[in-house]
């Protein structure tokens, strides 16, 4: 009976690691029709409005705008268990700067209650249909629009540079397409194991738990579905760019030679699939080791932040 149970464990176990995660292909089908100015922000308005009450005041989307368009509009993707909050100084840089700033909300995130548990429900989809929405909104707010992502919606840029050649530049900052130091074998088989095994959460720093180090909007603990879904996100990313190039005409990537939290080895995977099939209009850039930017570089109120070596050189960048 012990080993004909044992067999059944081992089959169940071979059968998520080994069968794939059947899903549709995710889709976008673009705006319908392209608003004019006024239009979109009372849209963009109307969206930051049906942001659930729960959502803290710091947390809902924020739009920065000139009352007219401008030459280049930037919408800001948030990270993981983080908020617009997040990008709020560099968005407000970047508005002073001359530019419409959009920065939306990420689903399920930014809740008063930082133990929330309904964000476990996350999907890939659910960050694409943020994202794009948000993009779709923002082709009225200038002549150019520029998207990037941090970390996990770094995975839902990557897919906007690879299928939307509608948007001006897509950047991907520090994007997260699996664990840092995760095997290119393992890769996979853990995206498999984190989609089908119960969602479990977490603490972003098990000693500290809820007490982490960092700023007050941002949740101390993580997912595991979530993780799953993002790298399924990136795989589906990684598979297009071996066989199609990149739709988007101008594709940057930012990461930190520091970063303990993203594979970046991925993402050089990533950029040399693009390249293959599309020399011109990529470019990257790495923050040397010896800076020790950490995979968060954006949000000022991160521990161990250095945005006076950042911000210059992410503006300059994101600007050229």
């Amino acid at each position: 009976m012990a080993s004909v149970l044992g067999l059944g464990a081992l089959a169940a176990l071979a059968a998520i690691v080994f069968l794939p995660v059947n899903r549709r292909p995710f889709f976008h089908d673009g705006a319908e029709k392209l608003l004019d100015y006024d239009e979109a922000v009372k849209a963009i308005k109307a969206l930051a409005a049906a942001a659930p009450a729960t959502v803290r005041r710091k947390c809902t989307l924020q739009l920065l705008e000139h009352g007219r368009p401008t030459k280049r509009v930037f919408v800001l993707l948030h990270g993981l268990s983080n908020c617009p909050a997040q990008f709020s100084e560099l968005g407000r840089q970047l508005f002073e700067r001359g530019h419409n700033v959009l920065i939306p909300l990420l689903p399920y995130h930014g809740e008063e209650d930082r133990l929330a548990t309904e964000w476990g429900g996350l999907t890939g989809d659910s960050m694409l249909e943020a994202g794009n929405v948000a993009a779709d909104l923002a082709r009225s707010l200038g002549e150019n629009v520029i998207v990037a992502g941090l970390s996990v919606n770094g995975a839902t840029v990557a897919w906007m540079a690879q299928n939307r050649k509608d948007l001006y530049k897509a950047v991907l900052l520090a994007p997260f397409f699996a664990p840092f130091n995760l095997p290119d074998l393992a890769f996979l088989p853990i995206e498999r194991l984190l989609l089908r095994l119960p969602n479990m959460f977490f603490w972003w720093d098990p000693r500290q738990r809820e007490n982490v180090l960092g700023p007050a909007y941002a949740y101390p603990r993580f997912p595991t579905r979530v993780i799953g879904e993002t790298m399924f996100l990136g795989r589906a990313v990684l598979d297009e760019s071996r066989v199609f190039p990149p739709q988007c005409p101008w594709i940057l990537a930012i990461t930190s030679a520091s970063d303990t939290a993203a594979n970046n080895v991925v993402t050089e995977q990533l950029i040399a699939n693009w390249r293959a099939l599309r020399p011109n209009g990529i470019q990257t850039f790495e923050f040397p080791a010896d800076q020790q930017i950490p995979h968060d570089f954006v949000d000022p109120n991160q521990p161990n932040q250095q945005i006076d070596i950042v911000y210059p050189k992410l503006i300059e960048l994101l600007e050229n």
